[in-house]
């Protein structure tokens, strides 16, 4: 009986796993991890936050 439990964990973890790569895969080829740091800076234009430091926290130049 616990044979049977053990494998079926192992067949859901496998097919878990297969998905994730499976989406993975989808992603890559499509080309949804283009662009994220233009899109970091758009989000933070729309916020208000253009990168510029605030009164007390200057950065460092080097």
């Amino acid at each position: 009986m616990i044979e049977h439990l053990t494998l079926g964990e192992f067949v859901v973890a496998l097919s878990m796993g297969l998905a994730a790569l499976c989406a993975f895969l989808w992603g890559a080829t499509t080309g949804a991890f283009r662009g994220g740091e233009s899109i970091k800076h758009q989000v933070l234009r729309a916020e208000g936050l253009t990168g510029e430091p605030e009164a007390g926290h200057e950065r460092r130049e080097s």
